[in-house]
């Protein structure tokens, strides 16, 4: 039996990476082509982490792709329009994980707006269990429209205690709005 699944195996690096046609066309090595999205960026204190505005020394980032996030609701639709992106009619939300005690200095949101009129909300909830829930950081985009990443900030940094409740993002957007992640900007 191991000779035949090492024939087997050595046979398919022989003949190639086995992928059906489809999912070859058009791509290299069977992933999907690069589409290069060309983001407008506005700035914040997480593009300077070692800046004059920035945190300085053992600042990291946890950045989530809209895809990873889940609807709140079982009655919304939620569609992949591709690149990590997502749109739903409802709340997208996902559980955010960060040793107890880091300082969340804010969070950066990457979307997609197709006019200028299209926002995505966004939600840093705390829920200590009790039904209540505290929204600790709140926010709308500005964009005129296109692919847009925009830094709202936590002043002052919000220190996550873990024993008194978990933490979630939620993102709300507009139709046809691509809502691409978030990226949590926090000192251990």
């Amino acid at each position: 039996m191991f000779r035949t699944i090492i024939g087997t195996s050595i046979a398919m690096v022989l003949l190639g990476t086995c992928l059906p046609a489809s999912a070859a066309e058009g791509s290299i090595d069977g992933f999907p082509p690069a589409q290069n999205f060309n983001y407008t960026h506005l700035p914040g204190a997480d593009q300077e982490i070692d800046g004059a505005t920035g945190v300085a020394g053992g600042s990291a980032y946890l950045f989530l792709a809209g895809s990873a996030f889940t609807p709140r609701t079982s009655g919304q639709t939620v569609t992949y329009p591709g690149g990590g992106c997502s749109y739903s009619n409802g709340a997208l939300t996902t559980s955010l994980e960060l040793p107890n005690n880091a300082e969340i200095h804010g969070v950066r949101i990457y979307y997609f707006s197709p006019a200028p009129a299209a926002k995505v909300g966004l939600f840093l909830t705390t829920y200590p269990g009790n039904g209540s829930l505290t929204d600790l950081l709140t926010g709308t985009t500005t964009s005129s429209g296109g692919y847009t990443d925009e830094y709202f900030s936590a002043s002052p940094a919000l220190v996550v205690n873990n024993g008194s409740g978990s933490y979630v993002l939620t993102a709300t957007m507009d139709p046809d709005t691509r809502f691409c992640g978030m990226r949590v900007f926090y000192t251990p």
